[in-house]
């Protein structure tokens, strides 16, 4: 194990409510995905659902992830309604660099973002961006301490364009920040933090051409290809981890070894996020074949909380796939 993963093992370990590492031999080629957490503020527990985490370690050599990588990291991110990460030890500190549909970090910004310390931006279109504090603006614009005019005198925007940067994720340049601070005060201005991050992933996913809106009470199916599920199911509306439901198709692996890989990895990470799990195959010798195999290792009450059907994924549910 690289000590970049060892690393995010420990910071995951250290705040999260559920951390759950996907665990492959070396030359496993089903590698998309190393972590998948949850983190429940202690502040805010009652409030708002976990914040989700997935996260990718050490994209190589390479300037970036690969196409398949990034889009499981960020259909599964979307499933959990997360935020997907890849975790890139050449990378500045205090930094996330968008990258497509996802964002890369490394290790100490990841520690930094998890427990919100410390000023993080965002470098996005070749500029570096922080958050507005929307909530305070919009509270002393409300008590009348602050007028939107000032603001946009300050920020050399249109008041239209001001308030378009308060019903967004609140993104503003690091320029445009300095000159709020210099005319107010360092409150005006957050970290990019886990919710902003979430919003601006959310925004991205919402304006891909094949996603599926909620409200139709169509699942929302994702089609994964390098991780350790093939698919995932997402009822709407989504009510917690529960509404989750992960396959597993044999068809596309047929290894044995490698198909039972899959199913441990993806019950370990059913279990962890509450999400049933489903394994199919086309021949019945091989799935239950299968089945012993995995009985014999995960034992017989872990086994029972996986379904092993001889029906493939397709004809179980209505592909609205993204």
């Amino acid at each position: 194990m690289s000590s970049a993963s060892k690393r995010v093992r420990e910071v995951l370990r250290e705040v999260a409510e559920r951390v759950v590492e996907l665990s492959y031999p070396a030359n496993y080629r089903e590698r998309s995905i190393d972590f998948v957490a949850t983190i429940a503020r202690e502040r805010a527990r009652s409030a708002q659902p976990p914040e989700g985490v997935v996260i990718k370690v050490g994209p190589g050599r390479t300037s970036g992830v690969n196409p398949e990588t990034e889009e499981d990291l960020a259909k599964f991110a979307d499933a959990i309604d997360g935020v997907p990460l890849v975790v890139d030890e050449r990378l500045y500190d205090d930094i996330v660099f968008e990258r497509g549909r996802v964002f890369a970090v490394n290790e100490r910004t990841l520690e930094n973002l998890i427990k919100e310390r410390e000023l993080i931006a965002i470098y996005r279109r070749n500029e570096l961006y922080v958050a507005l504090n929307v909530e305070l603006i919009e509270r002393e614009i409300a008590r009348g301490s602050i007028r939107l005019s000032e603001i946009s005198d300050v920020l050399g925007l249109s008041k239209k364009s001001v308030e378009s940067y308060l019903r967004g994720p609140g993104l503003i340049s690091v320029e445009k920040a300095e000159r709020l601070v210099a005319e107010y005060d360092a409150s005006v201005v957050l970290p990019v933090g886990y919710r902003v991050l979430r919003e601006v992933f959310r925004r991205k996913e919402r304006a891909q051409p094949s996603f599926v809106r909620e409200m139709t009470g169509e699942p929302l199916v994702y089609s994964l290809s390098k991780t350790t599920v093939d698919f995932v199911v997402r009822e709407a509306p989504f009510e917690g981890h529960k509404a989750l439901k992960f396959y597993v198709d044999s068809e596309r692996t047929r290894s044995l070894k490698y198909v039972k890989t899959k199913v441990l990895n993806a019950l370990r990470l059913a279990r962890e996020l509450g999400a049933a799990l489903e394994v199919t195959a086309s021949e019945a010798s091989f799935l239950e074949t299968l089945r012993r195999e995995i009985e014999g290792q995960a034992g017989r009450d872990l086994v029972s909380h996986v379904r092993f059907s001889s029906a493939g994924p397709e004809r179980t549910f209505q592909r609205s796939s993204v």
